[in-house]
């Protein structure tokens, strides 16, 4: 169990020093249309292509075309998002995917997230969903940590931030049926900044982590679960603690979980979250965070659009886009199969 926690953390941290040491103003990198054959893939029957992202409000209403391109050709049989707008539908959402047509299934199977007030979190399959209860109503701070998070964001002048408290935390969770298979996904987005081990926004995270931990081992507790996928934006802005919590302990046979080792195409670059322009560093905080003892990790890369030709770009519905508003956070694109018992 150590050494599966090590990994995670080692990985996590080399990812970080990579980032903070490679972006600053990295230029862009001229690659050849290849670099979009991946994406480009559709999975076999064996195969599980998920694609995560932190789309930062409401991408599939604003940007449709470009949202349904990507989709298209990344072709993914799962789809999480996180912080989600509460003001997007299911609706909305099915109007961006029409057109995305792979293995004969027009129709997208979707649970719409109902914790975490204005962000919240959104799973799509191409694969029937199992709804769970205990994803499916808001997923609440315990009493005890509330009030103290609640009085250390009113002392820091956040009051706002302290009533969104009651909304609950912003994450949901179903079960994807898949190769007779039942995989647990979860989506989520902790809470941002406080770049301090100190700071209240530090101590929300892991409070956020320890609940979507606790969901997580009821939810394997009550029903099958073959495999585990996490995934969204940990906000690591201070420490690794809330991924540590996450990794597990679980119940056997999934036992911890190991965060998926991406970089962009470019195989340089590792930063999810682009802050270029700000006075804080571009690092990695988006994750695809899975249980190794079930899944194998084939591929998988972060989609900077900035690294493909301009003829790629126009294929995807890129060109004249600002990319840095819409790609503030990465998409995050892996593709796993079970492993063989």
């Amino acid at each position: 169990m150590l050494r599966i926690f090590s990994l995670c953390i080692t990985v996590l941290s080399i990812n970080t020093v990579i980032a903070q040491s490679t972006l600053s103003e990295s230029p862009s990198v001229s690659l050849k249309n290849e670099t979009i054959s991946e994406i480009q893939t559709a999975s076999t029957t064996k195969d599980v292509n998920v694609l995560s992202w932190n789309i930062s409000g409401d991408a599939f209403i604003k940007e449709p075309a470009l949202f349904k391109s990507l989709v298209e050709r990344s072709r993914p049989d799962i789809l999480l998002l996180d912080e989600v707008t509460d003001k997007a539908n299911e609706a909305q959402l099915q109007k961006a995917l029409q057109a995305s047509n792979v293995h004969d299934q027009s129709n997208w199977h979707m649970s719409f997230g109902v914790s975490g007030g204005r962000q919240r979190t959104v799973i799509a399959s191409r694969y029937p969903i199992e709804p769970l209860i205990e994803f499916q109503r808001i997923v609440a701070y315990p009493n005890l940590d509330k009030a103290r998070l609640k009085e250390l964001i009113i002392k820091d002048g956040e009051l706002k931030y302290a009533q969104s408290l009651d909304s609950g935390i912003s994450v949901n969770g179903a079960i994807i049926i898949t190769e007779n298979k039942r995989l647990l996904v979860v989506s989520l987005d902790l809470e941002c900044c406080g770049n301090y081990p100190s700071s209240w926004e530090e101590d929300k995270r892991r409070v956020e982590a320890r609940e979507i931990r606790k969901q997580i081992k009821r939810v394997i507790q009550r029903v099958q679960v073959d495999g585990i996928i996490v995934a969204g934006d940990l906000n690591l802005v201070s420490t690794v603690k809330p991924l540590v919590i996450i990794s597990g302990p679980y119940e056997k046979p999934h036992s911890g979980l190991i965060a998926a080792d991406l970089t962009h195409i470019d195989k340089r670059q590792t930063w999810t979250w682009d802050g270029r322009g700000t006075k804080f560093p571009s690092r990695v905080l988006d994750l695809v965070i899975y249980s190794p003892t079930s899944l194998k990790l084939n591929s998988g890369y972060i989609f900077n659009p900035e690294l493909l030709s301009l003829e790629a770009q126009q294929s995807l519905k890129l060109s004249g886009k600002k990319l840095e508003k819409i790609f503030s956070h990465l998409p995050l694109l892996t593709k796993f199969s079970w492993n063989v018992e």
